[in-house]
């Protein structure tokens, strides 16, 4: 990997990764198995993490995504690393770091991963600030669609897809992302973030 682009920590310094390019897509998710995770985390009695909490008061989860080849973790304790899921039958874990409380990544699959994009720092450690508006997806799940500010739309939209379904698919990535910190060795043992809206 060349020089990082985009460097990653969390709030207490137990885990940093560093990313080689500037993120493929950048959105603010405003579903509701997002926005109970940011929920279930960051009102924890002690939170001091970097919040992934989107520029608003809707709740959302600010996300930047990469493919894996353009990231590197460069320090993971593996007993600093939680996860959460959405539900006991969650198929998703989001890993955090269990002394702050920041989330890390929204998602971390072998081609992929969907970053804490507020933790993120250019390489004069000036926190990144992505150029323009940011779009809100998944309005239409908002727990609170009135508190949703910004350019919004009800899905993701067609554009983003375009740029999102390669990575899915494997095209252009060499399934790297095993930073075996990062994954839970037992879904049934991850943290559950309670479902709250059925």
């Amino acid at each position: 990997m060349s020089s990082p682009t985009l460097t990653m920590k969390c709030k207490c310094g137990a885990f940093e990764a560093t990313f080689d390019s500037p993120p493929r897509v950048i959105f603010n998710c405003q579903c509701r198995s997002c926005v109970s995770i940011v929920k279930s985390i960051e009102s924890r009695e002690g939170f001091s993490g970097t919040s992934i909490k989107c520029d608003d008061e809707s709740g959302g989860a600010a996300i930047a995504i990469y493919k894996s080849n353009n990231n590197t973790v460069v320090k993971s304790d593996k007993e600093s690393i939680g996860f959460m899921k959405v539900g006991e039958e969650g198929k998703i874990p989001r890993a955090y770091c269990n002394k702050c409380g920041t989330v890390l990544f929204n998602v971390y699959a072998p081609n992929w991963c969907a970053v804490n994009r507020n933790a993120l720092t250019n390489a004069d450690g000036e926190p990144f600030v992505p150029e323009g508006e940011v779009m809100n997806v998944n309005c239409k799940s908002a727990f609170d669609a009135s508190k949703v500010t910004g350019p919004k739309h009800n899905m993701v939209p067609f554009r983003m897809l375009l740029k999102f379904i390669p990575l899915l698919a494997g095209f252009g990535v060499d399934g790297s992302n095993t930073e075996e910190n990062l994954i839970p060795e037992d879904m049934s043992k991850v943290e559950v973030s309670p479902i709250t809206w059925e």
